[in-house]
């Protein structure tokens, strides 16, 4: 990695707003313990898989 490479990746996390990261990681995990005390496995498996989705990256993005 070079060092411009180096400093972009580290200005990138500066700039995340973790507020938001936080509030949306937390959503996401009460909608999975919901769907888990309903009985809903499907609903959790797919919940769970949400940020490693194409497009489920976008609501982890800053």
């Amino acid at each position: 990695m070079s060092n411009t490479e180096s400093i972009k990746t580290t200005v990138e996390w500066k700039i995340t707003d973790w507020r938001k990261l936080e509030r949306t990681v937390f959503k996401l995990q009460k909608r999975i313990y919901q769907a888990s005390q309903r009985g809903e496995n499907r609903t959790v498996r797919r919940l769970q898989k949400t940020p490693l989705m194409p497009r489920g990256g976008v609501y982890f993005i800053p």
